[in-house]
């Protein structure tokens, strides 16, 4: 058995216990060209060592071409005198809350290629192997009810059930919620509409679906104002009827900055109620933007076109943190997760590949896992505060 100890400079905040170590073993008996990578395997002095990240090697493994097959190592790993049939490459580490986490790839002895294949992979995680912190974004659902559920206004629509046909709606929610952003906008829109008014939509569409609804809904009909400038040089026909909606998907704080500038060129401006927006995409942006903050990389795990990762990527840019796109599991590598702090984010709607990716990181060195999440919430109102309790009473007088 050769025993060699990774350099100081790789084990981070591990107390340098990481060991990195070639075993010449009895078994297990393999055909050349096939790996077996460990999920999990017994050190002849530290004990049981378990493998969170077998699955990532067993990926790269087949990527390259190798038949790879991941299971537990037996007999337990030992040096053995002479001639050996099987070599195991593998590496350790001492958890923080005891026992010991690596890999381990055992190949045929004799198979000088593979072997290089399995050496290669357990050196280059083994200089990735660290203690980090791993930082998400948590979804959260909307509430199923709007605050004014129960009341008799007829005014304010009641929050709708139902489904939308793709996984996130246009204010950027789960597609399986019930938040009714898209239908509290459009009634008021028509309700604009009807009464003839010059209808703004105000707001930047930032989730898949947003775009879709102002394009099938306005036609000819309303215009968009998606910043303060664009505010500021609008011109209208009629300032006294002039009316606006909130883009579902729009981020309430930006289109806040919109709306300061139209009240104050447009006193007599009416607009739909507060309590029919969607706060997603604002609650989206607060939480990624804290998570990003304290990054090193942003990993943007699977394929698609989450709010998440749409409200990420720009962000990402202007805080100059480093971004690593990893579709699938064998996309991943050393380099990428080589820092302290990592945000993983996934692009799809089953986060299937941020779970595998979690998974592997698990593997990589003792993990902390922390979940941000923000969630705005509309409260009820006081039932003795002052002024009109109707909400379109409330909009005219502007």
């Amino acid at each position: 058995m050769t025993l060699s100890r990774v350099p100081d400079s790789l084990s981070g905040t591990m107390n340098r216990s990481v060991l990195s170590e070639v075993f010449r073993a009895t078994a297990p008996v393999l055909a050349p060209g096939t790996l077996k990578v460990a999920t999990s395997w017994t050190h002849p002095v530290r004990g049981p060592i378990g493998c969170p990240s077998h699955h990532l090697l067993t990926a790269h493994a087949r990527r390259a071409g190798h038949e790879a097959h991941s299971q537990v190592l037996h007999p337990p790993v030992t040096h053995t005198d002479g001639e050996a049939p099987t070599t195991v490459f593998a590496v350790s580490y001492e958890n923080a809350d005891g026992g010991h986490s690596g890999l381990a790839v055992a190949v045929h002895g004799s198979d000088t290629a593979t072997a290089a294949f399995a050496r290669d992979q357990i050196t280059s995680w083994s200089a990735a192997l660290r203690t980090r912190r791993i930082l998400y974004v948590r979804l959260d659902a909307p509430q199923r009810r709007s605050d004014t559920a129960g009341r008799t206004d007829p005014a304010l629509p009641r929050q709708q059930p139902g489904h939308s046909p793709g996984p996130w709606r246009a204010c950027g929610c789960p597609g399986t919620t019930t938040c009714a952003a898209a239908e509290n906008a459009t009634r008021s829109l028509h309700r604009f509409l009807d009464r003839g008014d010059d209808v703004l939509i105000v707001g930047a569409p930032n989730a898949p679906g947003s775009r879709t609804w102002r394009d099938g809904i306005l036609h000819a009909q309303g215009r968009s104002v998606a910043t303060p400038d664009q505010a500021e040089s609008l011109t209208v026909p009629d300032p006294d009827r002039l009316a606006y909606v909130v883009a579902p998907g729009a981020v309430v704080t930006e289109a806040a900055r919109v709306l300061n500038v139209l009240r104050r060129r447009f006193p007599r401006l009416k607009g739909q109620h507060p309590r029919e927006w969607c706060y997603t995409m604002d609650d989206l942006h607060t939480a990624v933007g804290s998570v990003l903050v304290q990054s090193d990389v942003l990993l943007v795990t699977g394929r698609g076109d989450s709010p998440v990762v749409r409200t990420a990527l720009p962000q990402a840019a202007r805080m100059n943190v480093r971004v690593r796109h990893v579709p699938a599991l064998d996309d991943l590598r050393p380099q990428d997760v080589d820092a302290a702090t990592i945000a993983v984010l996934d692009a799809s709607a089953d986060e299937r590949v941020r779970r595998q990716v979690t998974r592997a990181l698990d593997g990589l060195g003792p993990a902390s896992h922390v979940r941000r999440q923000v969630r705005t919430t509309a409260s009820a109102p006081f039932a003795s505060s002052a002024g009109p309790t109707n909400p379109t009473l409330a909009e005219d007088r502007g």
